[in-house]
Parts: structure tokens; sequence; C-alpha cells
């Protein structure tokens, strides 16, 4: 049946409501509900209170690790798959065993996991005696619609999990939300994946289809996504790290969002709370206004979210003038009364937002204050490779006088990618960090490297010999890193002779996000080694999809001609290089078409405003659609913090 994708979309969420009425059923009547606060907005998408009320829940609850007697005696609990809160809901469940050993019995204890349990949990249900007496329950709501053409799993843990702890046991997670939307918009034509970790999640999804087999879907493809690019996090970390120059992204960089809910607190915003305070600022606590970033409920925002901040003071005082110039006096009585049926509610909502953002503008200009301009130009030099000596001066004096506990490492990392740090240079920076936190933060450095963020020096030779002369030519300055040689290839540094609107703008016109680069090859390579030829620089690419079928023979021969072994997963994936080669050696599918309309992007690790909006500026620029999928929004300092 033919639906719009925004329908489709839609369904998504009723799928969800169904997998959460299921496990409720299995936990019994008149229950109280006890949740983890980071799990209260994305359960607000997927249902309300009086649906909760209508499926067996009494009362709900914010998990504590106080929570003292509840009103009944059939507890649910209802959690992310963090052990750390996973142990401490058994502290809580062992208390009230000793207490009433009596419960034990009363099959009174379920505990929800979001995404999935894994084995470990049924371990330490054994370690404790609860085995039989606690219900572990998976539930893995599928991808939310949080604006338009954006989606996400709203897991944030995710990111510390895959790339800091490269632990992959909720990968499978990520490839069933792919699978669920592909059984409602059907499969994209062609498939890139940029990245180990999304190559294995391409792997666990080609398993995914054999065995949750289902004859009444069909196989054709997809009419509203043509082509799906899935992305590591890890593949551009500076599109992560820069500061954004769009509204949305410095809302993102000022305010805490939860699954598309800004909380407008001026008094604690990130930079405040991250600060190193040597007095402390006296705050009151006042109520905060939380903002909806859904361009379907505030048109203002879906104008202005994707501007670059110098122009969004001007809009929303041309929206002020237009607001005072509307005159209800002249009205007559019949006017009136069709004013206030029809369109007064609409004005009151639209001069609440315009007050919002009108607030939030003068929070993000005191915030950054005139530290925006040197901190973009300093970026820019790094991202280039120049005045490396000035850029670690700024990076140094950061440390020392205006130190960040996440903003500082940000910049540090940063520096560390884009043109590298000595050994000295390294110390420098640790010890400065430590003596302004404390060296209970020594583990931060260890993490930050696990995770490919900082690249850590090698200690310097005292002595010169033969053996280590082949390091010597590392040492020296150079005019390009790998990561400028990278990124000039892919057409993300722009030179200062650009014009019109680029992609870039959302950097201050310094960088091109990589997947803004990686759909506008897509969206307008005409044959599939046009685009494998642009992506040539990248060396974790693998192509797949029906377009392949075709090479398939091809392919085979090559395999026994230069004995490679090409990975035969998921919708037929194969390594990008050795596909370049069947298709240069074979003029009859030199011209086989490509072009897809629309591009779905799912960035696993977490994906930022500042690249939701150079994907829309290539949208505009190539006419196609592209939708934006992935675990979390997340800005630079969110993944610094998974890392402290």
């Amino acid at each position: 049946m033919d639906f719009p994708l925004s329908a489709k979309l839609s369904s998504l969420g009723l799928i969800s409501q169904h997998k959460l009425e299921n496990i409720l059923s299995q936990c019994g009547d008149k229950m109280d509900f006890i949740i983890d606060p980071a799990l209260i907005k994305p359960l607000e998408r997927i249902c309300g209170i009086s649906w909760l009320r209508q499926n067996g829940i009494d009362k709900i609850y914010k998990m504590d690790p106080h929570l003292g007697a509840t009103a009944n005696t059939i507890r649910t609990y209802f959690i992310p798959a963090c052990i750390q809160k996973y142990k401490c809901v058994l502290d809580q469940i062992s208390s009230l065993l000793s207490q009433n050993p009596s419960l034990a019995d009363a099959n009174c204890f379920n505990i929800i996991i979001v995404p999935k349990v894994l084995c470990l949990y049924d371990s330490l249900l054994e370690n404790r005696g609860l085995y039989g007496i606690v219900k572990l329950h998976s539930f893995a709501w599928e991808l939310m619609s949080l604006d338009e053409q954006l989606l996400s799993l709203e897991l944030p843990f995710l990111f510390k999990q895959l790339y800091v702890e490269h632990n992959h046991s909720l990968l499978s997670s990520v490839s069933m939300s792919l699978w669920s939307l592909f059984h409602v918009t059907g499969r994209p034509k062609a498939i890139l994946s940029v990245g180990k970790i999304s190559a294995s999640v391409l792997d666990i999804l080609e398993v995914q289809e054999e065995t949750y087999v289902r004859d009444f879907v069909s196989t054709e493809n997809s009419e509203d996504i043509g082509a799906l690019i899935i992305v590591d996090r890890d593949q551009d970390y500076a599109s992560s790290l820069l500061t954004p120059a769009t509204y949305s992204g410095l809302l993102s960089e000022i305010f805490n969002i939860n699954c598309g809910h800004l909380d407008l607190n001026v008094k604690e915003t990130k930079l405040k709370k991250g600060k190193l305070m040597l007095v402390p600022e006296d705050t009151k606590s006042t109520k905060n206004t939380v903002i909806t970033l859904d361009s379907s409920l505030d048109s203002l925002y879906g104008e202005i979210k994707h501007r670059h901040f110098s122009e969004v003071l001007s809009v929303l005082s041309s929206k002020a003038k237009l607001l005072k110039n509307e005159d209800i006096k002249a009205l007559g009585i019949q006017e009136m009364k069709h004013f206030v049926a029809t369109k007064l509610q609409q004005i009151s909502l639209f001069k609440q937002n315009l007050v919002n953002h009108v607030l939030a503008c003068e929070t993000i200009i005191s915030e950054m204050n005139n530290k925006f301009e040197n901190l973009t130009l300093t970026e820019s030099d790094m991202l280039n490779n120049r005045n490396k000596k000035s850029n670690f001066t700024y990076v140094d004096e950061n440390f020392g006088t205006d130190v960040h506990i996440y903003n500082s490492l940000r910049l540090m990392c940063l520096l560390s990618l884009t043109q590298g740090l000595s050994y000295e240079e390294y110390n420098s920076l640790v010890s400065k960090y430590l003596l302004a936190f404390g060296y209970k933060y020594l583990y931060v450095f260890n993490n930050l490297v696990n995770a490919g963020l900082l690249v850590q020096p090698s200690s310097p030779k005292l002595s010169l010999n033969i053996s280590n002369l082949g390091t010597l030519s590392e040492r020296l300055p150079k005019w390009q890193t790998t990561f400028q040689t990278t990124a000039n290839k892919l057409k993300q540094l722009p030179s200062q002779t650009d014009t019109g609107k680029s992609p870039s703008y959302v950097f201050n016109g310094g960088y091109v996000p990589l997947i803004a680069a990686l759909c506008s090859a897509m969206l307008t390579s005409e044959s599939l080694m046009e685009l494998l030829t642009k992506l040539s620089p990248l060396s974790e690419l693998k192509v797949g999809g029906k377009i392949i079928d075709k090479f398939k023979d091809s392919i085979d021969t090559l395999d026994k001609l230069s004995n490679l072994k090409l990975s035969d997963t998921a919708y037929g994936c194969r390594d990008a290089k050795s596909l370049l080669k069947v298709l240069k050696n074979d003029n009859k599918t030199f011209g086989f078409p490509l072009k897809p309309q629309s591009v779905l992007v799912y960035v696993v690790g977490g994906v930022t405003y500042a690249e939701i909006a150079a994907c829309d500026v290539v949208q505009t620029m190539t006419g196609g659609k592209i939708y934006i999928a992935s675990d979390c929004i997340a800005s630079g300092s969110d993944l610094m913090a998974a890392t402290t």
C-alpha cells in the first residue's frame, strides 16, 4: 500500500508501543513503575500517562537509590542497559527482600532494560540469589522522529560502550533499528558503509534478515529511500570537536537537550557547569522553560535552526515587528470573534516561542562572549595545519586560565588529530588539567586514546642510533598530516576563493562534514564507478545492495584470480577498492546508473546538529532528499563527557 513516508515513520512509534504493551502484560496488574530519569522523555514519545494507566500501571516513581516503600507490591523498573544502574536496582530489591522475605514467592519484581538484556545480567541475578525472583525483559524501541527528516534511537550511552570500552554487545540494537525501518520503508537500492563498526552492523543485519524472515514483507527496492550510508563516528571526529556556527548547533553547545527537548536553564548552562569555579556563584533555583526542537510544532525554530547564528537575531527582530503591526483594535465584533476562534491561540504560542528563542540567543551571546571569533580562527588554522606554535599556545593558555572540564579536552583532541602533539606538549597539557581538576581524572586520557580522540605521542629517544632513524622523519614538521591529506582529497577543506553557500558554513566556512561530502557524492554521481572514484581516499569503505548484483560474476572471477577474500556480508557488501578494479576492467558496467533521489545517513555514535545543517545544504543544492538517523544527537562536549 502506498503511504507517504511521514506516515510510515510515525508507524514506528506504534510498533514501539505494541512491544511495550506485550511486556507490561507479563508484569501483572496494578503495579508501581519506577523509571530512570534519562528515559522519561523518550518514553513520552512512545506513550502517555493515560496509556500506561490502561496497561496496569498505578503509580509512577523516578528511580532513586534511596527509594523507600511504594504504594503497590508489584514493582516494574524501567532502566537503560547500564551495569551500574542495574546493580543499583538489584541492591534495592535485595533490601526489600531482607525486610519482607515473603516477596520472594510473589513474582512481583520486573526489570525492563532498554535496549536489551545481556548475558551478564542473568549471571548477576544468580550471584545475588535473585534468579527466578526477578524477571528481566528486553525493550528495543524503534527509531523516533525528532524533527523533519531526523530520526534518533536515543541511546546516548552507546558511544562510550562502542568506542571507549570497545564493547559491541549492544551493536545489534543499531542493526535491529535498521531492520525494522526497512520493513516499513523497503530496502535501499545502494548501501555504503564507512568504518569497521558500520560493516559489523551490516553483518548483523544479514543474520537478522535470515533469523526473522517475514513472508508478507515485500523485498522490492524502497521508493522512499534510494540509498543507505552508514558511518562510524570515529571516521569524522572533527565534525564533533569543532565549534558549530549554526543556531541549533550552538543551542546544543550551551543547553542540555534530551530527546529533542531543550532545557532553557540560563543559570546552569553546560559552559557554566563545566568551568572551574574558584568562587562558587550564587544560583537560585528557578522553573525552567522547555523548548521542543521540532519544526512541525515550532515553525519559528524550523525557519532559524540551520541559519548561521549571525543571521538569527535579525530574523527574530523582523518577526517581532510583524507581531507589533498586528492591529486588532480596528476589527469589528464578528471579525474579533473569528480572530479569537482561529488565530489567537496560534499567535500566543508564536509569541511564547519568540520570547524563548530570543532568551536562548541572549544566553548564547553572553556565554560565548568574544571567544567565538578567536576560537573559530584557531580551529581553522588547526584544520589547515597552519601556525602550529600559536595554536598550541592558545590551547595551553586555555588549560591554564580558562579551563573547562570538557571543552578544554576537546580543543586538545582537535589539535592532536589535526596537527599532532609532541611528547612535551602532551605532558604539559595533561599536567595542567590534572592540577585543575585532580589526579582522579588521569584515566580520562587513556579513554580518549582508546576512543581514537587523542593521539598519544611516543617518548623521545635520548640516544640517536640506526634503529630510530626511521622515526626521525615522523618527528619533523609536515606540510600536511594524514588528516589534511584525506580531507583535501574529499574536498572537506574549502579554499577561501569558494563562493556561494557551501556546507562548510556550519563551521564558519572552514570544514565540510564527512556525511555531507558522502551525500553530495552519492546524489551527484551518475555511475557507481564515478561514486567510488570520488570516495577512493576512504580506506574503510564498502558497497552493497542491489546495485552490485550484476557484478557478482566479475567479482567471483577476481577472487579466484587474485586470491582475494572479499567480504560477502549482509546485503552483499564488498570492499570498494576491489569493486573499483572490476569496474575499470569491465566496460559494459561502466555506465551503470546510480543517482538515487533520496539518501538515509546513519551515524553510529551520535550525530551533531551542525552535520544535520550541512546535509540540508547538500539537499538544497542537489534537489535530493536526505534523512539523518543516529543512536543519539550529541555535541562535542557530550563525547568528552562519555570519556570521563
